[in-house]
């Protein structure tokens, strides 16, 4: 009777362990667990990338605009999980280890990393001794790696430099299809109680979650026999681009009309040089043919200066008519 109460309650043991860890997601196959840490790497490595393209100085605003935005929002570049996630500061060279006041939702985190982290051509941040934690699956399955941060930058608020810190963050995962999707969902100082924290998915603002949903959305074709109607709006925006598109090119106008100006003062410098030579010429032969008997005539005496007056007078007669081809591209 004994034995008996004992297997039944070793049995209610088993089931009660069972349904403890089956309440808590699937179990993971090795090899799923082994994909989600090798890309549990490469996102913070990402991360890596991401702060070291915030703080070069050869992309413009807009550019390290974009790439924030991208991390945390819906894209092919998405770091975070959403932009929700919540990151203990570091920017401030004071900042050593976790402190009340510090969580920071990311997209101020990252835009006060642009503000005051100085800019330089090459990377100045480094992500070193990395260690993947083994995946646990409590509502979702998730790892932490844990990483020495270097910033070997300056702060531009005091020009203060920064010591290596310990940092933890936390990423989870979610099967899409056949492959996993890794995310970071917190960043913080590593300590014992960081290190040993179950993570919570950040709360994801509306814009976000109209996003994803647009992104989920199937593309449904839908065939009709009309054809589509204008509305008076969309023309109006149809004959605005094709007015764009064909107006004149300014530019283009006044290259034309310098080009043109340059032109009918070098035709007509040549044209004078040409006229002033020959008038010299026939001057100078007039002189001679009153002091020699039977002269030779004016093109063998006045050889070749004769011909150089004929030649820019010709080239100067030229380059004025190409002229008018220039003048005519900008009416």
């Amino acid at each position: 009777m004994q034995r008996t109460t004992c297997w039944r309650m070793l049995a209610g043991f088993v089931v009660i362990l069972f349904c403890a860890n089956t309440s808590h997601g699937q179990a993971l196959s090795r090899k799923d667990a082994d994909e989600i840490r090798v890309l549990a790497r490469e996102k913070i490595k990402g991360l890596n990338d991401l702060l070291n393209a915030i703080s070069n100085e050869d992309l413009s605003n807009y550019e390290r605009r974009y790439l924030m935005m991208n991390s945390y929002m819906p894209s092919t570049d998405q770091i975070f999980v959403n932009d929700g996630v919540i990151i203990e500061d570091d920017i401030d060279p004071k900042h050593k280890a976790s402190a009340p006041g510090l969580d920071t939702p990311i997209e101020k985190y990252l835009s006060n990393f642009d503000l005051f982290y100085t800019k330089t051509e090459t990377n100045t941040i480094e992500f070193t001794n990395l260690v993947v934690s083994d995946v646990k699956v409590d509502k979702y399955p998730f790892v932490k790696v844990f990483y020495t941060q270097h910033f070997k930058g300056k702060s531009n608020k005091d020009n203060t430099a920064y010591t290596p810190i310990a940092r933890v963050a936390e990423l989870r995962a979610d099967k899409s299809g056949n492959d996993w999707i890794v995310y970071l969902t917190r960043v913080a100082f590593n300590s014992s109680d960081n290190a040993k924290a179950v993570p919570v998915t950040p709360k994801p603002s509306a814009t976000y979650d109209s996003l994803q949903r647009k992104k989920e959305e199937p593309v449904v074709a839908q065939t009709t026999d009309k054809k589509p109607v204008p509305t008076p709006e969309d023309a109006k925006e149809g004959e605005r681009v094709f007015k764009e598109i064909n107006k004149p090119d300014q530019a283009q106008i006044q290259r034309a009309r310098r080009t043109g100006i340059i032109k009918v003062g070098a035709g007509v410098a040549a044209l004078a040089f040409g006229a002033v030579t020959y008038s010299m010429l026939n001057k100078d032969y007039k002189d001679y043919k009153n002091r020699i008997q039977n002269p030779e005539g004016l093109t063998s005496y006045a050889k070749p200066g004769i011909y150089i007056s004929a030649g820019a007078a010709a080239v100067g007669l030229g380059v004025s008519l190409s002229s008018l081809f220039d003048f005519k591209k900008t009416r």
